[in-house]
């Protein structure tokens, strides 16, 4: 357990280290390369790939609407080998998921022009699927891969608590819980660095979107508008200088300028005189 903790603890120290240098020369790069790679209006793209266990086969394609409603597109049908393909046509760039069932899906966000390949196994597609030719696509399959792995520490870290409680004095698990709950600590901070390094590194791109409402955790999350709206504001900033006319875009704002209008509303309440009647 204390070889983990040290592990884990040095990670950390190199992630914190390579999140602070240089950080103001890669967000300058990063918004240059959108602004001219990104922002382009819909049109036209492909989806094709091969999967196991997936003969003849139904998927599904839905659209992430912007406030992150899912609107059914299209049935797709494999073949008898899980081969399958699928010519699309978007009115502005947006996310899409891809699933054969209701909690194993995975996200897509296609850019006009672009011939999407997925390959993976539809009994953990989630978990299992690569894409390729398309490079927005592939930031949200970092961010994807990054919570399932982050799942599994947890999961490990829950695991060993739970192990201790039934195996340990009163004493002795109180001990091995400080342990426990630090590593959880450590990879929480881990989380929050990664991301806050992956939205700098890729100002502009629709994929900031799907970064900054990552979940942590199963039923928290990485960021929260109360504590971090200052990479609320990053986000929208990219995004403003990329395609501002794109609904995502739009309705983002809304959420930004909700979330200044309640930060006014508590700033005013905190300097307000405070009335005492005797």
């Amino acid at each position: 357990m204390k070889k983990r903790i040290v592990i884990l603890t040095l990670s950390f120290l190199v992630l914190l280290c390579a999140a602070c240098g240089n950080k103001g020369k890669k967000t300058e790069d990063s918004a240059k390369f959108f602004s001219k790679s990104f922002g382009s209006p819909g049109g036209d793209f492909t989806i094709t790939g091969k999967l196991q266990n997936a003969s003849n086969l139904t998927l599904y394609l839905e659209e992430m609407t912007p406030d992150n409603g899912a609107q059914f597109i299209d049935s797709i049908k494999c073949d008898q080998d899980g081969n399958f393909k699928y010519n699309g046509n978007m009115p502005y760039q947006t996310f899409y998921n891809l699933h054969s069932s209701e909690y194993d899906y995975i996200v897509l966000l296609p850019k006009a022009g672009e011939e999407i390949r997925i390959s993976g196994d539809t009994k953990k597609l989630n978990e299992t699927y690569t894409v390729s030719g398309s490079y927005e696509s592939q930031l949200v399959w970092q961010i994807l891969q990054h919570i399932n792995n982050t799942n599994l520490v947890i999961a490990d870290i829950a695991q060993q608590d739970k192990y201790n409680k039934a195996k340990l004095s009163d004493e002795q698990y109180e001990t091995a819980h400080k342990q426990t709950d630090s590593i959880f600590l450590i990879e929480r901070e881990k989380t929050i660095i990664n991301f806050k390094k992956f939205i700098n590194d890729n100002l502009g791109s629709l994929s900031t979107l799907y970064a900054i409402d990552a979940p942590f955790n199963h039923g928290s999350r990485v960021f929260y508008a109360e504590t971090d709206p200052d990479m609320f504001e990053i986000v929208l900033e990219g995004l403003q200088s990329t395609q501002p006319d794109n609904p995502h875009v739009q309705y983002f704002k809304l959420r930004v300028d909700r979330i200044r209008s309640a930060r006014m509303m508590a700033q005013q309440q905190q300097t307000e005189p405070q009335i005492i009647i005797n």
